[in-house]
């Protein structure tokens, strides 16, 4: 049993009998519940019939029970998400004292200050990862009640019913007892309020008409229902339920977790009741609740193979003794070392001076997500800027099988608040297969070292501002993603127009400077110009370089200084003046080429600024073969048109042919195309595009898929796109993870799936908008496959 697993242990099963604030109540019966996510709770432990009032079934609480045996409080709850992904749960319960936390805390917007009895325990599980957490009020804060992470709880969670057990005596109530509590549904978010509630009906943010999905003040919970503990026999004996450390780093001090509390009177002090296998002796033995902390003679090491402990004579305060039958009076687990090795050359140096600190953060302890940095903290061991941790681990072991495994996820974390930008967290399974030790070696972000300079690179940025206006003492400066380049504003990278450095001409409007990207950085660099500290190109996306080191250097290194163009200043993906293309189609030598008068040839793509050219049916640009400009010759099959792209349309240009308004090259890739205003416009000097050939359409070679592992990623097409592309992907085996898009910052821009992959070959649309349903602005993007924690990734563009 993992160790996020030894609060069941702490905390057994609960069922409720609830008086609402009204003061109703019903008649419970105690009940011992399966945890098996199948209701079988008796009807009379139901506390409340609460579904149908939310806007959405996937946030809607439904019927909800409580029970007790002699050991368990139980908690059931009618609750299916449906697949909507952070919807969580929470269960607040207060045991009748004077007074309890007000605050909520996963810092969900809800409070109980206006309640007259408020909560002394909260508990919260999210449902699209199982992280489950148990909080208890001690008089200043909430604090965590064992440990926490995926099933912590033993919250059962698959399926539309959820069941949560507590041990009476982690709440310190015995039969007769009065309790009171909640549930609700929320969602993962720092402005996620209550949208359904138990009895809080008049607080949730979902009603039937409406939803308000974020709320800026906390939600004011006032009501819990009630709940008296009833009496129950208790003619079962104990069993053990696994084995953790009592605290981190694993020395010798171990504990044994029981389903029940211990009658401390039935456990010899010196330990002799439990005997480990390994060598293991135990000189020591306390008792707390269900837990009994053992002393060891020595600290438990690191092992090949399965520990073992053997339990007699301990006894429940029943009296029911635990049997002798070597299952349950046993349990089995695994120590294992685990060596977190990160490779942060490349990472490092696109960071600066530092200082520099790494820490690994994870769900399996000692280490934990939050808070961050309170261990796995790494040391840098000085070698190609190779950082590293050791951390023992315990795992839960099969004692009938002889097997042990167990699967944890992590990530590497930078200064205690930058993850590394990766789909999902990393997965690794703990198996005593693999021995007393685990090495763990990565790249930051799993960064092929291919990606980045091998020597310094020396670029020459040339700006136009005279479209745009400037004035005696504008700033004009240029920000990035790669170093010495960043986002800070006001930027530390100015350009300048007074003659000097690379700058040409003196007060000519076009800005100049030279910006040296050194060894190490990153190859796709991403950047835009200021002015006066404000961006240009508002929702054009960023402009793009790419650093191509095996030809270019800093001029001193072997390779040339690189030196782009001059650009227009708030033109990056759009045109800065009108520009005339003429568009050619020959039908000679088709299935196509006896084209009768009355048939139509036309041309659609990329909509342009004024929307006189797009993909609409039938098309406004219609090519002739008259003889008349644009057309060459009339009646040589060859159809020409002129189209006027307006200042402001999108450079890089999709287009196809219709004929009688049916689109050529039906499944193939859309021909392409960029505007050059620098070099043509609308009047004497169209730009002139090749004659193409009817249902003739590029076909770009293959790109091999890129391989890792179990998986293969194909490059998407069509590449570039506009306005969707489709990527292919396979997986040797099934398996969970992630197929996600982010731009060149390693922000997540869309989510294309989450969960489980099945083998084979599959493929996934992208539509070119971000989660948030916006359309995503032209410019390089990555996507990222990631499952069980092997990942792979590609660029793509996309072109508007």
């Amino acid at each position: 049993m993992r160790a996020r697993q030894s609060l069941p242990r702490l905390l057994v099963a609960a069922v409720l009998m609830v008086a609402v604030s009204a003061g109703w109540s019903w008649a419970t019966t105690p009940q011992t519940i399966v945890i098996d996510g199948v209701n079988d709770f008796l009807p009379g432990n139901l506390a409340d019939a609460d579904a149908g009032d939310t806007q959405f079934p996937n946030i809607d609480l439904g019927d909800t029970y409580a029970t007790n045996d002699a050991v368990s409080l139980f908690l059931g709850l009618s609750h299916d998400p449906g697949g909507w992904s952070g919807v969580q749960l929470g269960v607040a319960i207060d045991v009748n004292t004077a007074g309890g936390g007000d605050t909520d805390p996963w810092g969900r917007k809800l409070e109980w200050t206006l309640a007259p009895f408020k909560p002394d325990f909260m508990f919260y599980t999210n449902l699209q990862n199982n992280w489950q957490a148990g909080y208890q009020w001690n008089g200043s804060a909430w604090v965590g009640i064992g440990t926490a992470g995926p099933g912590a709880l033993g919250w059962s969670t698959a399926t539309a019913f959820k069941e949560l057990p507590i041990l009476l005596s982690t709440l310190g109530v015995t039969a007769g007892s009065t309790i009171r509590w909640e549930a609700w549904v929320t969602q993962d978010g720092s402005t996620k309020g209550p949208l359904d509630a138990m009895a809080n009906d008049g607080s949730q943010l979902s009603t039937p008409g409406f939803t308000l999905w974020d709320t800026a003040a906390p939600i004011p919970m006032i009501d819990l229902a009630t709940y008296v503990v009833q009496a129950a026999a208790d003619p079962d004996p104990p069993y053990v339920t696994g084995v953790q450390p009592t605290g981190y780093p694993v020395s010798n001090l171990l504990d044994v977790y029981f389903n029940e509390p211990i009658k401390p009177a039935s456990v010899l002090a010196n330990g002799s009741q439990f005997v480990f296998n390994g060598g293991v002796v135990v000189t020591g033995a306390t008792v707390a609740g269900n837990v009994v902390h053992l002393t060891l003679s020595a600290p438990i090491a690191a092992s090949a193979t399965l520990y073992s402990v053997t339990v007699t004579g301990v006894t429940d305060n029943a009296n029911n003794a635990i049997p002798a039958d070597n299952v349950a009076n046993r349990a089995c687990f695994g120590i294992k070392d685990v060596v977190f090795r990160g490779k942060f050359g490349p990472f490092l140096a696109g960071q600066g001076a530092g200082p520099h600190a790494f820490s690994i953060e994870g769900d399996q302890a000692p280490l934990t997500f939050d808070p961050l940095c309170d261990t796995g903290i790494m040391t840098d061991t000085g070698i190609d800027d190779i950082w590293q941790v050791q951390v023992r681990m315990l795992y839960a072991g099969n004692c009938a099988a002889g097997t042990g495994s167990e699967s944890f996820e992590w990530k590497f974390n930078y200064n205690c608040g930058t993850w590394e930008p990766l789909a999902s967290n990393r997965v690794h399974t703990l198996d005593i297969a693999g021995g007393a030790q685990d090495v763990l070696e990565f790249w930051w972000a799993d960064e092929d070292p291919t990606l980045f300079t091998t020597r310094a690179v020396a670029v020459e940025f040339h700006v136009d501002l005279n479209l745009v206006g400037f004035a005696p003492g504008d700033t004009i400066a240029i920000n990035g993603n790669t170093l010495p380049l960043n986002f800070d504003v006001p930027s530390l990278n100015e350009l300048v127009d007074d003659g000097t450095g690379v700058d040409v001409t003196a007060g000519d409007g076009v800005f100049a400077a030279l910006v040296t990207f050194p060894t190490g950085s990153r190859k796709d660099v991403a950047y835009k110009f200021l002015q006066n500290g404000a961006y240009e190109c508002l929702g054009q996306g960023d402009r793009t370089l790419y650093l191509n080191d095996a030809v270019f250097g800093d001029g001193t290194n072997g390779g040339p200084v690189l030196t782009l163009p001059t650009v227009k200043f708030d033109y990056c993906s759009t045109t800065w003046r009108d520009v005339a293309v003429v568009f050619r189609v020959d039908f000679n030598n088709t299935a196509w080429e006896n084209v009768r008068p009355a048939d139509v040839v036309a041309v659609a793509g990329t909509p342009n600024v004024d929307d006189t050219f797009n993909w609409n049916v039938p098309s406004l640009n219609v090519l002739r073969d008259n003889g008349v400009a644009p057309d060459a010759v009339a009646g040589d099959k060859v159809y020409a048109g002129l189209v006027v792209f307006p200042a402001g349309s999108a450079q890089n240009i999709e287009y196809k042919y219709l004929f009688n308004d049916d689109f050529e090259c039906l499944g193939e890739s859309n021909r392409t195309f960029s505007l050059n205003p620098d070099a043509f416009d609308a009047g004497a000097t169209p730009q002139v595009l090749s004659v193409d050939v009817f249902q003739v359409c590029p076909t770009a070679t293959p790109v091999p898929a890129a391989r890792f592992g179990d998986l293969a990623l194909a490059q998407n097409t069509p590449n570039p796109f506009n306005p969707s592309t489709v990527i292919s992907f396979s997986l040797a085996r099934e398996g969970r993870g992630s197929l996600r898009v982010y731009n060149l910052r390693g922000e997540l821009v869309r989510t294309l799936h989450e969960g489980t992959f099945t083998a084979g070959e599959q493929s996934l649309r992208w539509d070119g908008s971000t989660d948030g349903g916006v359309a995503a602005g032209s410019g390089v993007y990555l996507y990222r496959l990631e499952v069980d924690g092997q990942a792979i990734s590609r660029r793509m563009m996309l072109l508007k």
